[in-house]
């Protein structure tokens, strides 16, 4: 038998079968890895969100724990109402006052929106709803002017400010953080719910 009649190729059917089974394996393959894409950026968004919760309790703890600095005991000073939620002990704003630099005064302002310091001795934590901010806003700005305010952390659903005991002695703060990019109809969807309590160093 010589050489030529011992040689065969793949039929039509078989390179077409063969086709069919890979072109399947590779969508199967491909359709997993885009699952498991899609559930490594949900908990990456997650994670973000837990993140952005802690650094906002965290950043709100520093601004609320120096509410009523006095350094020099002034009456003047003390007479003043350091802790305010708006008429009663719970809201989503808090207002306070404090005496950093200790002239007896509480009219020292922000110099920069960028500041990261935090100089403005009357100012108000609050959040803006249209763009899921907290913000913090200087009330030391004249009336006629924007007056400045500083984000504090973003993607912040809700923020509620509480005085437990009325004392004016300690904060709660109760937020909810949503991740970024992963959206509420997503039936996987979770929100990032962080509580604490402050208390008040100078009360």
């Amino acid at each position: 038998m010589s050489l030529k009649n011992r040689e065969h190729g793949f039929s039509l059917i078989e390179v077409t079968i063969a086709l069919g089974v890979m072109t399947t394996v590779m969508g199967v393959a491909f359709m997993l890895l885009n699952g498991f894409q899609q559930t490594y950026q949900r908990e990456e968004a997650y994670a973000d969100a837990a993140r952005n919760a802690r650094f906002a309790v965290a950043r709100l703890e520093e601004i609320v724990r120096s509410a009523g600095t006095n350094p020099t005991g002034k009456t003047a000073v003390n007479w003043l109402t350091f802790v305010d939620f708006g008429g009663g002990n719970t809201g989503s704003s808090l207002h306070l006052i404090s005496d950093l630099n200790g002239d007896g005064l509480t009219t020292s302002t922000i110099a920069s929106d960028a500041d990261v310091i935090i100089t403005s001795e009357n100012v108000t934590l609050q959040l803006d709803t249209t763009t899921n901010t907290v913000v913090m806003v200087d009330n030391n700005q004249a009336l006629n002017s924007t007056r400045r305010t500083v984000p504090l952390a973003e993607n912040i659903r809700s923020l509620t400010f509480t005085d437990p005991d009325a004392s004016r002695r300690q904060v709660d703060v109760d937020l909810i953080a949503v991740p970024s990019g992963v959206l509420a109809s997503d039936k996987r969807y979770r929100e990032v719910h962080y509580t604490t309590t402050i208390r008040l160093r100078n009360r």
